[in-house]
């Protein structure tokens, strides 16, 4: 069964592209069709652009481009990201799938943390940025032409090396503080002050990231509830900030992307930090306390997904310490950012299959889908409202 979609500009110019879909072998699929028009003044004329993007859900099946916009079926549209190394396994992972579905597109992601996403995608120096937090009000109000889009959840977590403790170790936010902002700095203070066991001895060694990292800026934002959550034993206040850069402790290590802390505390029996989910493979994972269900949860796909409230109207809302039952207190939603002034057809053909097919693949990365929630809705809302510029 082939079928066909062709949309024809209205105006001085002839604007065609035709997506066919294709059943293979009787895979089921739905087809969902958004049309966007707008008029636009270009070049002293007045074009009627209309954008028609196809978002499809498929079983075994495939999407393929076969004529882009003034082309002959041969052009290569590349797609440009950069930014968070928390999404660029997923926007890797993503790229090669959508490069299967539509074989004349090509996206090339690439690193550089949250924060050089987020200021080369308002310079207009790459078409989507990732970031892993949501930006700060002052990006916001400078640059009002980005939109914020969510495209998966993640969670957040403190991990340590085997050898610290085993695979039993638990922390609620004020023993977290009081390492990572250097108040205690070996584990036998550590063991005495909180009244825990631990299987370690000697210097606590912390890792955490030089570049500017929307994991940092997150980890950050929780660290700060710590005031409010008391420890029986011993409470501390967490006074480095939550931006995405912080200047950490005389003798913490500060190294690049989670890769790198992960690499870290693999390499020292001695060694913690925190990372995203999708980079907690052989290390001791560490229970964090949510001290609204006053319950220790475990950092999984399930109990970050916990986190997501029924509705979402804000990108931003904070999922942190969530009431629902079961939630993980450092869950968080992952983003891609577009920039409204530099914005080709066919990254939001791209956006719209990272939110339809591209969900599928999110689990087999390590990170939580959002298809059915409300992150999915809201990012579908904004979505629809994008034009070519």
């Amino acid at each position: 069964m082939h079928m066909k979609h062709i949309l024809i500009n209205a105006a001085t110019e002839a604007l065609a592209y035709f997506l066919i879909t294709r059943d293979f072998g009787g895979s089921s699929y739905s087809i969902g069709v958004r049309s966007i028009g707008v008029i636009k003044k270009m070049n002293d004329s007045i074009k009627l652009i209309a954008v028609l993007v196809v978002g499809l859900v498929i079983g075994a099946g495939a999407m393929y481009m076969i004529a882009p916009p003034g082309g002959t079926g041969t052009t290569t549209y590349i797609i440009t990201t950069a930014g968070s190394t928390t999404v660029y396994p997923l926007s890797q992972e993503w790229a090669t799938q959508f490069h299967a579905d539509f074989p004349a597109m090509t996206v090339n992601p690439s690193t550089g943390g949250s924060g050089l996403g987020q200021s080369q995608v308002a310079d207009e120096l790459i078409d989507i940025g990732a970031s892993s937090s949501y930006p700060n009000s002052d990006y916001r109000t400078a640059n009002p032409n980005v939109k914020i889009i969510p495209v998966s959840a993640d969670a957040l977590g403190i991990v340590a090396n085997p050898a610290v403790n085993g695979s039993n170790f638990k922390m609620d936010c004020d023993m977290a503080v009081a390492i990572f902002q250097g108040n205690i700095t070996t584990w036998e203070v550590f063991e005495t002050a909180f009244n825990v066991v631990i299987a370690a001895t000697g210097d606590i060694n912390v890792y955490v990231r030089s570049d500017a990292s929307g994991t940092t800026a997150t980890f950050g934002k929780w660290l700060k509830t710590a005031g409010a959550n008391p420890n029986p034993y011993q409470n501390y206040t967490w006074g480095l900030g939550d931006s995405e850069s912080i200047s950490w402790p005389a003798g913490i290590s500060a190294v690049e992307g989670n890769p790198g802390v992960a690499a870290g505390v693999l390499g020292d029996t001695s060694g913690i930090g925190y990372v995203g989910l999708a980079f907690m493979e052989d290390l001791a994972v560490v229970d964090l306390y949510n001290p609204t269900i006053q319950e220790y949860i475990t950092p999984n796909l399930e109990n970050a997904l916990k986190a997501l409230p029924a509705e979402l109207t804000d990108p931003g809302a904070n999922l942190m310490n969530s009431a629902n039952t079961g939630a993980y207190p450092i869950a968080r939603l992952l983003y891609y950012l577009v920039n409204e002034d530099n914005l080709a057809w066919y990254v939001i053909v791209y956006l719209n299959w990272v939110l339809a097919q591209g969900q599928q693949y999110i689990s087999d990365v390590g990170y939580v889908p959002i298809s059915g929630t409300s992150a999915v809705t809201y990012a579908l809302s904004v979505v629809g409202d994008l034009i070519p510029s």
